[in-house]
């Protein structure tokens, strides 16, 4: 693969993060969550999955995660088969759905530091990560808050707070924004754009369901509909 990397740098070939060819997925016969999906994402692009809740496309992020089998087609990774690559050893991915990942019972603070311990980080590493984190997110005022306390809008915060803790290379962002108020939406937008200017090098792929929004994040914007790809932006 490093071999096909360097060919493709020397004849100035396009690299992609991800290619997708004729995928489908269905969980009945007459209906398919995702519908003959052909799509090409470049190494370090930005884009925007946009639809409604019935358009495929908190799907196809779940496909990417690798939470969804789908029935037929291809998917790659870095070049790499989805089914064969691994996430802790040829890439890292940050996923952020919308039933936020968390122990509900512990603080926002505790689920910082067992998601460090976990991924054996000194003491010292570990206090700066957290501390940045939630300085960065302005979240420090809840910090000792249980998750399960929290509103969406604050579990939408430390969600991304929590991924900023580590180098990600592929950003899978579900709807957050979805049922917030406008001004929260809004500060989770530039939280965004935050994210992207501080990651210029990784992908990001975002799933939104408000085209106002989605069209200040300034990325390609890809329109599902029925999981059907109707338009690219």
């Amino acid at each position: 693969m490093f071999a096909k990397f360097l060919a493709m740098l020397y004849n100035n070939i396009e690299v992609f993060m991800i290619e997708i060819k004729n995928l489908y997925l269905s969980f009945t016969k007459e209906f398919d969550a995702l519908h003959n999906i052909n799509l090409e994402v470049k190494d370090g692009e930005k884009i925007v999955l946009l639809g409604e809740a019935d358009s495929g496309k908190t799907m196809l992020l779940r496909v990417l995660a690798k939470l969804e089998k789908f029935q037929s087609g291809e998917v790659y990774i870095k070049d790499i088969n989805i089914d064969k690559i691994s996430f802790k050893h040829d890439l890292s991915v940050g996923f952020v759905p919308k039933s936020f990942v968390f122990l509900k019972n512990k603080t926002v603070k505790e689920n910082f530091v067992y998601i460090l311990k976990e991924r054996k980080f000194d003491s010292a590493t570990i206090n700066l990560k957290v501390l940045t984190a939630l300085k960065t997110f302005g979240i420090e005022n809840i910090q000792n808050l249980k998750i399960k306390d929290l509103s969406p809008y604050q579990k939408a915060l430390a969600e991304l707070a929590r991924i900023s803790m580590r180098k990600i290379d592929l950003y899978l962002i579900d709807d957050i924004c979805s049922g917030l108020v406008p001004s929260e939406a809004q500060n989770i937008i530039n939280k965004f754009l935050e994210l992207m200017k501080d990651n210029q090098e990784s992908t990001f792929i975002f799933a939104m369901s408000n085209q106002y929004l989605a069209k200040q994040l300034n990325c390609k914007i890809i329109n599902l509909v029925h999981g059907c790809i109707e338009e690219i932006e």
